[in-house]
């Protein structure tokens, strides 16, 4: 009985685990965003280049390297249009998001390892895992969207 009810709290820090990341992720990135309004601007105003044609996605390692090849080109192109200030605004946004990210994904795998063990513990088997994952994600996302919809309410009454 105990070590079910450790597991069963194992199992729910662990997904608790992931979404905290997302919640401050969304804060953290909301925060820098709003510095990233001239950004915006000079990107809308920059043309991309063109894209390589679809032909080239009958050769997919071609057409991915075609296609970094433009993204290359795109961000070297604004790179020169954004100011030093702007250009270390846009790095730091997504420095905070790729470190968000990385938390997040290893919170993922701690939650996915609790939830097998769940699983395995109560003999449920593999669609059990599977049913107790979809479940943890609903409830996560549930809840990240209930506290991005708090947070936005609470600062519109500041």
């Amino acid at each position: 009985m105990l070590e079910t009810l450790i597991r069963w709290g194992a199992y729910l820090g662990g997904w608790l685990l992931v979404a905290g990341p997302l919640v401050q992720s969304r804060l953290e990135l909301e925060r820098e965003g709003s510095h990233l309004a001239e950004v915006r601007e000079a990107a809308h105003a920059t043309p991309p280049p063109p894209r390589p044609s679809a032909v080239w996605w009958l050769f997919p390692p071609l057409a991915l390297y075609l296609t970094r090849r433009r993204q290359s080109a795109y961000l070297a192109t604004l790179t020169t249009v954004l100011t030093p200030e702007q250009s270390a605004s846009l790095a730091r946004y997504f420095a905070v998001a790729r470190a968000w990210m990385i938390v997040a994904s290893g919170a993922a795998l701690i939650a996915l390892k609790e939830t097998f063990e769940l699983s395995h513990h109560l003999h449920w088997g593999t669609p059990g895992f599977w049913a107790l994952t979809v479940l943890a994600m609903i409830s996560v996302a549930a809840l990240t969207a209930a506290a991005s919809a708090y947070s936005d309410r609470r600062d519109r009454r500041r």
